[in-house]
């Protein structure tokens, strides 16, 4: 496990980005409960850490690609038109176990 944080560095209802052993950490406070995932969209390489934030769901500021903070799961693809333009749409992203202990949150990859 390792240590991204304080519980108080990303308050209740909102995300933030970490870099943690050279990888770009997505961490959401959802209900006090704590959710690490990938913070780079894979469709264009947005930072998810500056989308919109929303029950639940984290979107891209580039193209509109949604997650599932939970999972990592997408949730809502870019527009069809964008795959075409781009070679292809986004895929699921990679989600890290999280523990909180003694007011640190741990994140295990």
């Amino acid at each position: 496990m390792e240590k991204v944080c304080s519980v108080s560095d990303v308050p209740e209802g909102t995300m933030r980005g970490f870099t943690v052993k050279l990888r770009y950490l997505l961490l959401v406070n959802l209900g006090g409960k704590f959710y690490a995932m990938d913070a780079v969209c894979p469709h264009m390489g947005g930072y998810l850490p500056i989308g919109k934030f929303e029950n639940g769901i984290v979107t891209c500021p580039v193209h509109g690609s949604q997650y599932d903070v939970k999972t990592g799961k997408l949730v809502k693809d870019v527009p069809g038109f964008l795959k075409i333009l781009t070679g292809g749409g986004s895929r699921d992203l990679n989600s890290y176990n999280v523990e909180v202990e003694d007011g640190s949150v741990f994140v295990k990859f």
